[in-house]
């Protein structure tokens, strides 16, 4: 080879090595850096093999079922009605199944694989050093309980959990596996217990349960019982030992304070509380409605779903909200609430109203429907034109619709319907809206902004600087009430100066699920959300759990009609409305589930390979870890890629992670990673 080939090839080398940096310092924050990285390195590669005229990629075992794979994928995009779509999602992952190749071509030796793992891990922890500044801030400011999710900061906190459930495997499994040195040791634990720490900030499950599981799957082959028994009866204990506080907690408002008066325990979870006449209706969500006199429960009403809020629409008739956006309709005769029907809007339900005896939904993606007559729930109107918002409000002279990014926009009603001819407008975008009395409230970074309404438009009236983070508020005559995310309530008196006065204020200690104004008492219904998290799992009126199950039962279908090859890899959106049931809302483009998915998209020839696809990948872990046993380093980065592939099949099982971008990256890096390693430890043995 002439002297100026073999500096071709050394420059080559150099410029594959920086692009395999660049790939894994920005596996875990950035898809767009890190597939230029890939790319990078591929593309040099294939002129690399050129200029020296010989292969530079070698077999993993992997290659039928790849080629299986690949072969379901082609078949159903033939089969499918939506070609074009299906063969664009066709490049996205054969172009990414090359990343093995790529990594264990660009290891020259061990020392340059050792290296890859050591920058993929360092560059992790910086990630996750970031993701706990972000999560701290986010924690000081009570938006965890909130929003039940914790910070986006380089990608959807489900995908992090899942990124990061990787990075807490690898670090487990060397802390455990690896014969070290005391400071490496310490390195380890610490940089485990700092991953396992923002996984727990990520605030999902999917995360969670693919950690534990292949936490339990390092334990296992380690034979470590002692721990397994430990941890197993501290689940337990934990499990036993969570309560589920649910009350509604009850303040008098009297002399400029806010005093506490008594509380009311309920058996579900007191979401939202009604008062009406000597009776307070909770909606207990999984206990349905429960009924409350005098403090003592009086009656329990079922609901096929879980209870979210209760409004009077007219006369004897009331409505309760279920989680999953249907509203029940009840009629109460003789002081007994009795379920009369079911009612739901087209869209996804964001809001509602009630007023003028008419009840009103607000769906963000299909505008408003307005049901006229409780006796015919088929009369009903649709105004289309109101999407984008979030939220309704109604009295006898106008409608308002809000939204935080549109800000609001003011109509006035004829006959309890919307006029075309529009009163005001706002489009600041504001954090939370609420209207009442001629009073719209909103906030933004200045505070609490008092604006009042009338038909000649609308005037800001006053700024409450001090008050800020609102998510709920409830009037009362002239009295207010608001409370923040953080749990402090604030009490606003109207004087007659059309001025509101900041006459108490109160910190509950915990942020409530809502509040309601009667006279001079205040309701707040509390629900301890950050115990009951993790319980969440089992809990089947979840909504995520709940929408997951519709996904599922819609995918079945899908396949009984496209059995053997699917309708192909597309966005499942416009199918999925058709075979969803008509109170099903949440829609999306995918079934949350490996499986379900690959069933619905890839049929059952796509699912065989799919299956034989994760079977080699953990065969072949296997039997690397068996092979490599008593190497250091590489047993110990064998058995963790094999328990991360065992945590990326139960994160799976409710979330489409095998068609993440980011987590097939994170899978087919690491299988690389894996054989290479092992070929360059005990280059004769085989594998597959």
């Amino acid at each position: 080879m002439s002297d100026k080939k073999e500096s071709i090839l050394k420059i080559i080398d150099s410029t594959i090595f920086v692009f395999i940096v660049i790939f894994l310092l920005s596996l875990s924050n950035s898809i767009f850096v890190n597939q230029l990285g890939y790319y990078g390195a591929l593309i040099l590669l294939l002129i690399k093999a050129a200029v020296k005229k010989e292969n530079q990629f070698s077999k993993t075992g992997l290659e039928f079922a790849l080629i299986w794979y690949i072969l379901a994928e082609i078949l159903s995009t033939l089969f499918s009605s939506e070609h074009s779509a299906a063969f664009n999602n066709l490049l996205k992952r054969v172009l990414l199944i090359p990343i093995i190749y790529t990594i264990l071509a660009s290891a020259n030796n061990f020392k340059d694989a050792k290296t890859f793992f050591k920058i993929y891990i360092g560059g992790t922890l910086v990630t996750v050093m970031i993701y706990l500044y972000f999560s701290f801030q986010y924690y000081l400011k009570d938006l965890y309980g909130f929003t039940e999710s914790g910070p986006s900061i380089f990608q959807y906190p489900i995908t992090a959990s899942e990124i990061l459930s990787f990075t807490v495997i690898f670090l487990f499994a060397f802390f455990i596996n690896e014969k070290t040195s005391i400071k490496n040791k310490i390195f380890l634990f610490v940089g485990f217990s700092l991953s396992l720490l923002a996984l727990f900030s990520t605030y999902k499950r999917t995360g969670w349960m693919g950690a534990a599981f292949g936490i339990l799957v390092i334990l296992v082959i380690k034979r470590q019982w002692k721990v397994l028994i430990a941890g197993s009866l501290f689940i337990v204990i934990f499990l036993l030992t969570q309560k589920n506080i649910s009350e509604i907690n009850i303040y008098k408002i009297e002399d400029n304070s806010i005093t506490a008066a008594s509380n009311i325990s309920t058996e579900g979870k007191a979401y939202d509380v009604y008062k009406l006449k000597d009776e307070l209706i909770v909606s207990d969500y999984n206990k349905g409605l429960a009924v409350f006199r005098d403090d003592t429960l009086f009656d329990q009403i079922e609901l096929p779903s879980a209870a979210t809020g209760f409004y009077h629409w007219r006369d004897n008739y009331y409505l309760t909200g279920l989680i999953d956006t249907r509203f029940i309709l009840l009629k109460n005769d003789s002081d007994r609430f009795i379920i009369k029907d079911e009612l739901y809007s087209p869209g996804y339900t964001y809001s509602q109203a009630a007023g003028n005896g008419k009840f009103y939904i607000l769906d963000r993606d299909s505008g408003l429907t307005i049901f006229t007559d409780p006796d015919n729930l088929n009369q009903k109107i649709r105004a289309n034109q109101f999407t984008s918002y979030t939220n309704v409000f109604v009295d006898t002279s106008f409608i308002i619709f809000a939204g935080p990014a549109n800000g609001f926009l003011i109509y006035p009603l004829q006959n309890g319907l919307p006029v075309d001819s529009l009163i005001a407008k706002d489009s600041t975008a504001i954090s939370f809206f609420y209207y009442a009395s001629s009073f719209a409230f909103t906030v933004n970074d200045r505070g609490l902004n008092i604006y009042s309404v009338g038909n000649n438009g609308m005037k800001l009236i006053q700024n409450i600087p001090q008050i800020k983070n609102i998510f709920k508020m409830d009037n009362y005559d002239n009295k207010f009430a608001a409370v923040s995310t953080s749990g402090n309530i604030f009490i606003l008196d109207k004087n007659d100066n059309e001025q509101f006065n900041l006459s108490a204020q109160l910190n509950l200690g915990y942020t409530p699920k809502s509040i309601s104004l009667s006279g001079s008492n205040l309701f707040v219904a509390h629900v301890d959300t950050k115990q009951s998290r993790l319980l969440g799992i089992f809990d089947p009126n979840h909504p995520s759990n709940a929408n997951r199950f519709a996904f599922w039962m819609a995918g079945i279908k899908i396949f009984k009609d496209h059995p053997i090859f699917g309708v192909g890899d597309i966005d499942l959106q416009n199918l999925y409305k058709q075979y969803k049931r008509p109170f099903d809302k949440e829609i999306q483009g995918h079934l949350h589930n490996n499986f379900f998915h690959v069933l619905a998209t890839l049929g059952l020839f796509g699912l065989l390979a799919v299956l034989y696809l994760f079977y080699k990948i953990i065969l072949i872990d296997v039997n690397i870890y068996r092979a490599a046993k008593e190497k250091p380093f590489i047993s110990s980065y064998a058995l963790g890629a094999l328990a991360a592939f065992c945590g990326f099949l139960i994160s799976g099982l409710t979330e489409l992670n095998f068609w993440d971008h980011e987590i097939t990256t994170l899978i087919w890096f690491t299988f690389g990673l894996n054989v290479a390693l092992f070929r360059y430890v005990k280059p004769e043995s085989k594998i597959n």
